[in-house]
């Protein structure tokens, strides 16, 4: 899947017999919260992915093409790609860090960063359907080593962490790409938060 759930099919009746399609996760489709873009992705390739192995590292959807491309053995464009990473290491069983970061956006744009355990939100609530969220600070910030539901906004305990985030972020948008690779043009007028 592309997005969590979508909440206008009846989430509200599937919640009353006791059926939560994104589980422990706030927000469902359209959210900046992991309940709009955490979905699980299976593999099942014989002798290449081991059978009922699991993998937490960060991945993105993005990062079909560049391990489509790797494992075609085509080589994508400099121009193409520029937020896909290959996966075939994390395929093959490889604990290292593929990702360390990755950006989604709600359905009205506003971005959610993640940088390794630490996901940033530089508004109030969700930029989707979602409501709710702590709407005292103006930006979130979530540990989701322990706080997978991201019910507590460490926003105000951690500036340097928002700053650390916001700068990778700026490079991100300047850079035109999360790879390695030449500096690209953003193909779409970039607003940035806050």
């Amino acid at each position: 899947s592309d997005n969590g759930c979508a909440p206008y099919i009846g989430v509200k009746d599937l919640e009353a017999v006791g059926h939560y399609p994104s589980d422990s996760l706030r927000g469902y489709k359209s959210d900046a919260w992991e309940g709009g873009h955490r979905v699980p992705f299976l593999v099942r390739w014989p002798g290449m992915v081991e059978a009922g192995s699991t993998c937490d590292q960060l991945v993105h959807q993005a990062d079909l093409m560049a391990t489509l491309a790797g494992i075609f053995e085509v080589r994508l464009p400099d121009d193409t790609g520029e937020d896909s990473f290959d996966l075939m290491p994390l395929l093959k069983g490889a604990k290292e860090t593929v990702r360390s970061h990755a950006v989604s956006a709600a359905i009205s744009g506003l971005p959610a960063v993640r940088m390794g355990q630490w996901k940033f939100i530089p508004a109030r609530g969700s930029g989707g359907w979602g409501k709710g969220g702590d709407q005292s600070q103006p930006l979130q910030l979530y540990d989701l080593s322990n706080d997978l539901g991201e019910t507590r906004n460490l926003a105000a305990r951690e500036p340097e962490r928002i700053t650390q985030i916001q700068d990778l972020f700026e490079e991100i948008i300047v850079r035109g790409r999360s790879t390695p690779g030449q500096r690209q043009s953003n193909d779409v007028r970039v607003r940035r938060y806050p």
